[in-house]
């Protein structure tokens, strides 16, 4: 209380209450009572008629006994957990309701603190960006050829965007990721003269930035004409020797007139598409005549 121009001015005073800011619980243990020692004495003695129960399964009636007797062992067991469940369900009621009511006040704070994470997720989220993009700026001015062919994602690291990495640190990682490329890119150019797909190579080179890749594939190409090649060589016959022309024949025809003469023309061994190219070549330069085979054809 104070005192001004003589009047009494009264100033609230603001008490919190006390224990507010803690969670205080109060429970009493509960008890559960039951009549165990009669109820197990009960059990034994039902199922002592069943303890050791021999029945012969091969007549109908006894299969019959067996179920019912089962059916009845199985009944007195139901009883008492259907008993028991009751009783844990009740118990746990009290628990239920106290856990949801923790949990509804614990919501409030998620709220709160969930408004500050996204803040600091957005700002976390932001520093990372302008991170990135100073090291692609930076790669785009150390590795001006390269930047064009090999996308700056593909040099990527995102450890380099930790604040604990640094962005000296990022950069020369950066900077020694890109010298690989270039000392790999120089040995796959010395190999060059040798193989016979380079450029298949290459192109897988700054496709996975993995030289043993790169020669993989040039590998697996030279294979792969392999296989081309030999099945060509096996479905496609070596062809006959091309004619020479009319045209280019003529010239010594001019030159000095041959007499005609009966020609016979022994061949050891031919196929007959052979024999069909030799004949077709035969009557392109004029010559007719009938050709046989002597063998089976």
């Amino acid at each position: 209380m104070s005192e001004k121009n003589g009047a009494e001015e009264v100033v609230a005073e603001v008490i919190e209450e006390q224990g507010a800011s803690d969670l205080v619980v109060t429970y009493s243990p509960s008890v559960i009572s039951a009549n165990f020692d009669a109820m197990e004495a009960h059990v034994r003695a039902k199922v002592a008629d069943y303890e050791g129960a021999k029945y012969d399964l091969t007549k109908d009636d006894s299969i019959k006994e067996a179920k019912h007797d089962r059916s009845y062992l199985n009944g007195l067991k139901s009883e008492i957990e259907e008993r028991r469940k009751a009783v844990k369900r009740e118990y746990n009621k009290p628990l239920a309701a106290f856990e949801k009511r923790c949990k509804e006040i614990i919501s409030i704070i998620d709220g709160a603190s969930d408004g500050i994470k996204a803040q600091l997720d957005e700002a976390e989220e932001r520093r990372k960006a302008g991170a990135r993009a100073a090291l692609e700026a930076h790669y785009r001015e150390f590795a001006e050829l390269l930047s064009p062919v090999v996308p700056y994602e593909r040099l990527h690291d995102d450890r380099w965007l930790n604040k604990s990495f640094g962005e000296a640190k990022a950069k020369k990682a950066l900077e020694d990721k890109v010298s690989a490329v270039a000392r790999d890119w120089d040995t796959l150019k010395a190999q060059r003269d040798s193989m016979a797909h380079y450029e298949v190579a290459e192109r897988e080179l700054f496709r996975t930035l993995d030289l043993g890749s790169a020669l993989n594939a040039a590998r697996a190409a030279d294979e792969e004409d392999a296989r081309i090649a030999a099945m060509r060589e096996a479905v496609e016959p070596e062809p006959a020797p091309r004619p020479a022309t009319r045209r280019q024949a003529e010239p010594a025809a001019a030159a000095r007139p041959e007499l005609h003469c009966a020609w016979t023309v022994e061949i050891p061994s031919a196929t007959r598409s052979q024999m069909e190219l030799l004949a077709a070549a035969l009557r392109e330069r004029g010559i007719t005549g009938t050709i046989k085979c002597k063998g089976v054809c």
